[in-house]
């Protein structure tokens, strides 16, 4: 491992024993709340950090043997290029935070915007992983398929409306993403010994879930204290549905979480807020987070990064408060 990789990921790993190490204390000085902070936290890494882990691991896979090239031949021009993102999407598993160095390739690849913008919106919230992961936390086929329905939905407008404003500009930054799910600028190449480039997948896979396992671990602390501190009066179901949902998107921003391990962050917190404001968290954290911002604005001019955001968040609320008010979403 090179010296520009081991950086990151020994901050991360820092980070991370510095997040378990402040749970511990948190936890004793508590007492017997901080017994259940703990057990709760432990059983919902315990389900969430495999999900993680495979969402790595394709993500690397896909990043080692499907070259940009490849996937900027895929996308015609006109609105069928948006279908086929959306297909590619489905077959893609890539992480939030691996979604955006694709984006970048193929924007200079020439692939339309709306398509591209597209994709990496849409794969982080449709790939097969986060559908199973989904299930897996809900045991709810309507939950899966609400997420699904409206990622799509979400992701169709913002990428029409984003190739209307006009296409990103690339800045010179091509820094490597510390803050991501272990995205790298290249492989073994084509020509390697497929067993050489395997075990380079297997080291950015290990490096890639160090990078994003703080992410996790504090979304795993803030949902268990939020279950043990937070009364049933204090929750948001009795909250208007805008500050239920506003507050669930601002949680999905803030705790930037990965997302083939977030449904089970959701679903942690359905003691406290309704099944609508879940379904927001799920909707807008692997869309827009606080990683992925920083992500995009290392790459792309700050104009784009600000329109995206609006819109994303905007069209994202609407969805989603339009399927809460017909009274589709239950748990």
């Amino acid at each position: 491992m090179t010296m520009e990789r081991a950086r990151p990921a020994a901050l991360a790993a820092y980070s991370a024993v510095a997040v378990v190490a402040g749970a511990v204390v948190l936890a004793g000085a508590l007492g017997g709340q901080g017994v259940r902070m703990w057990a709760i936290g432990v059983g919902i890494f315990f389900q969430a950090a495999p999900f993680l882990a495979l969402g790595v691991l394709v993500s690397e896979l896909i990043e080692e043997f499907v070259p940009p090239e490849r996937l900027a031949r895929l996308f015609p021009r006109g609105p069928a290029s948006i279908a086929a993102a959306l297909a590619a999407a489905l077959v893609l598993p890539v992480c939030d935070c691996s979604a955006v160095p694709v984006f970048r390739s193929l924007v200079r690849k020439g692939v339309p915007t709306s398509a591209a913008v597209t994709l990496m919106l849409a794969s982080p919230s449709i790939n097969p992983i986060v559908v199973w992961s989904t299930w897996y936390a809900f045991g709810s086929w309507r939950i899966v398929v609400l997420r699904a329905l409206l990622a799509v939905a979400v992701t169709v407008v913002v990428g029409v409306m984003m190739g209307r404003v006009g296409g990103p500009v690339l800045v010179e930054d091509e820094a490597e993403c510390a803050a991501g799910c272990g995205c790298h600028p290249g492989g073994g190449g084509a020509g390697a010994p497929v067993g050489g480039r395997l075990a380079l997948v297997a080291s950015h896979s290990a490096t890639g879930f160090g990078r994003i396992l703080p992410y996790l671990l504090v979304g795993i602390a803030l949902s268990s204290a939020a279950q043990v501190l937070v009364s049933p009066t204090q929750s948001l179901d009795g909250a208007p549905a805008p500050v239920a949902l506003g507050a669930m998107m601002a949680a999905g921003f803030v705790f930037s979480l990965c997302s083939s391990s977030d449904a089970i962050i959701a679903r942690s917190l359905s003691a406290l807020a309704p099944a609508g404001a879940l379904l927001g968290f799920m909707v807008y954290g692997p869309m827009m987070d606080v990683k992925n911002v920083l992500l995009l604005s290392s790459s792309f001019d700050k104009r784009f990064v600000a329109k995206l955001f609006v819109v994303v968040t905007v069209t994202s609320a609407a969805a989603v408060g339009c399927v809460w008010a017909l009274g589709l979403v239950a748990l």
